[in-house]
């Protein structure tokens, strides 16, 4: 559990990168402390000469109450039992991922370097390029948005003066604020306020705009302006939700590029694009109203788009504290990290083992799933259209079918001992019972599936958690051991394995259902199958590889059974189950005989 520990906040001070991606980490760990969660700021790097000194005086201009922001020193960074690292770094280098990463979970800021895809999870605030991977969240409504929101200008909404302000950051490395000021600062027209600068530029004489070297809480002023023109960054975002129309100006081609792909309006690059912004804003000695209009309207949409049309109902801070994430940081089945990601949802990330080929999941916060009498009334009848119980017919003669593959491996005279894991409400011990095993025994999470058994059925059952749960007759060894649709749902599924292989006669069978990967929903989407996966399912497998796998634990494969076939889910047949014809029994004929189906059942032998 990773509520009641601290939350380290790592962010860069790079000479080039301006100062917001250390402002708004600053806010964060502010704003976490709080809400009551420790946390504190680490700068791994300052390139380009910046000092700590430097890194504090830029923190105690920006943000107010100063001292609620503790900063660790690099030896700190490690010492303490962090329950997860935020980057907040613009492009994070391997070496400071691979510090932390294994050892917590790691998260990522708007993180636009090469290695985002070592990330655990990614938050985008902004958004990105549709180049790189997707994130498992965008939602930039969690900026430390301005105070107040939601003026719109309309139609006839622009008059002389214009209030515009002109903000590039702190640093304004490609030096866009100067000739942008100038070029907006005509006499009668405008009234314009140059917010930010280099240390080293100085006010030359004549100047018709206000220099503001630094203006404080600067979001909440954004709905003073008519207008602001700023490069892709929090400020452009920050005057959308303010409903204050904005003009970008791009210091370099990413910057550009981010524009266009958010849809904003950019004016163009460099110095050159600054100072035609004079002839976009005004035409003939009067205000371009048309052109502000069309921006407005354009700013609006965005602003729709993006969700900061509405009053903010979350904070970044009030997020990142919700987050309890829980990480398998290499492949639960055979120990190799894995640094390609299948798929990543806002709950939940997947990366599939080089290895062997299972797919693994890591979530942000624990799943909502209660194995109570509910999971398997309510929650059982929505995906199969019928309770639990009333499905028990259909489930016994499911399992005379799978014991009668079982009863094949054990051969004649075999042992009748059997362990069902997962049993629910017993269905398969009936069965088992019935074709001739003397010896079952049965384990569940739910109480009242195990008061079923125990009490309805009169077998054995253990109700708990595999393989803490203590058996009814202490520890034991079994002929047959089943799990049918529930390995997918141990987080320590490796263990799990290696407890069954002890728990098994010499010869004895593990057999167990699962869904398959490799199927034709896994094969036509594989994003798509894996956001259908149920949150619990931490493992999923594939019917081509599972011999492999199984071989590591000290079992050979001596069936795989592929099950599952829906023909409508192959391409351009959603009507099959519809119209069950020749057409449907062809594609269900092509689906067994290339092992389609989205489920499989196992059955190996201990070695």
């Amino acid at each position: 559990m990773t509520r009641g520990k601290p939350i380290l906040v790592t962010a860069s001070f790079e000479k080039g990168r301006g100062s917001g991606h250390l402002v708004r980490s600053g806010l964060l760990v502010r704003d976490l402390r709080r809400l009551g969660r420790d946390a504190a700021l680490y700068l791994p790097a300052m390139g380009g000469g910046r000092t700590w000194e430097e890194a504090e005086a830029v923190l105690a201009l920006s943000i107010e109450d100063i001292d609620e922001v503790p900063l660790i020193r690099d030896e700190d960074a490690l010492s303490r039992d962090w329950a997860f690292v935020v980057f907040d770094r613009f492009s994070t280098p391997r070496r400071e991922i691979e510090r932390f990463s294994g050892v917590t979970p790691v998260i990522g800021i708007d993180e636009g370097g090469a290695e985002r895809q070592r990330f655990d999870f990614l938050l985008d605030i902004l958004p990105t390029l549709p180049s790189l991977s997707p994130p498992n969240m965008l939602r930039p409504a969690l900026i430390c948005l301005p105070a107040k929101h939601g003026k719109e200008k309309t139609g006839g909404g622009f008059s002389a003066p214009l209030k515009i302000l002109v903000s590039f950051g702190g640093e304004d490395a490609a030096g866009l604020g100067t000739p942008a000021a100038q070029a907006c600062a005509v006499p009668g027209l405008a009234e314009v306020t140059l917010a930010g600068r280099a240390l080293s530029d100085e006010t030359a004489s004549g100047e018709s705009f206000t220099r503001a070297p630094f203006i404080k809480n600067l979001r909440d002023s954004l709905v003073k302006y008519d207008l602001v023109i700023t490069h892709f960054g929090l400020s452009a975002f920050e005057a959308l939700y303010s409903g204050v129309p904005v003009l970008l100006v791009s210091p370099d081609r990413l910057h550009e590029n981010l524009a266009r792909a958010a849809s904003l309006f950019s004016a163009g690059r460099g110095k050159k694009a600054a100072a035609r912004l004079g002839r976009l804003i005004f035409s003939g000695g009067r205000i371009n109203g048309a052109f502000l209009v069309e921006l407005s309207e354009r700013c609006a949409a965005a602003a729709r788009r993006y969700k900061l049309d509405e009053v903010q109902r979350q904070t970044l801070a009030a997020y990142i504290n919700s987050l309890e994430p829980k990480v398998l940081p290499a492949c639960p089945l055979c120990g190799q990290a894995a640094r390609i990601v299948a798929a990543r949802f806002e709950d939940r990330t997947y990366r599939r083992c080089p290895r062997c080929g299972v797919l693994y999941m890591s979530r942000a916060a624990p799943a909502d799933i209660q194995y109570t009498e509910e999971y398997f009334f309510e929650n059982y009848k929505k995906q199969y259209g019928k309770t639990y119980m009333e499905d028990f017919p259909n489930l016994t003669a499911m399992a005379r079918r799978r014991l009668a593959v079982i009863k094949r491996l054990l051969g004649k005279g075999g042992g009748r001992s059997l362990l069902d894991i997962g049993c629910a409400y017993g269905a398969f011990l009936s069965s088992a019972r019935g074709e001739g095993f003397t010896d079952c025994t049965g384990i569940d999470v739910s109480a009242d599936a195990i008061g079923y058994v125990r009490g309805k059925l009169q077998i054995n059952a253990a109700q708990g958690f595999f393989p803490e749960v203590e058996l009814p007759r202490g520890p034991r060894r079994f002929d047959v051991v089943t799990l049918w649709y529930v390995i997918e749902h141990f987080e320590n599924v490796k263990t799990v394995l290696e407890k069954i292989h002890a728990m098994l006669n010499e010869g004895g069978v593990l057999a167990f259902s699962t869904p398959n990967s490799s199927g034709i929903s896994g094969r036509l989407s594989r994003k798509r199958f894996l956001e259908k996966s149920p949150a619990d399912h931490w493992t999923v497998w594939s019917a081509r590889r599972v011999k492999n796998v199984l071989r590591r634990f000290g079992f050979v494969v001596k069936k795989v059974v592929v099950t599952g076939h829906h023909p409508e889910r192959f391409p351009f047949c959603s009507r099959l189950s519809v119209k069950r014809g020749l057409a449907y029994n062809a594609i269900l004929l092509l689906s067994r005989l290339f092992r389609l189906g989205d489920t499989f059942e196992v059955y190996a032998a201990k070695i």
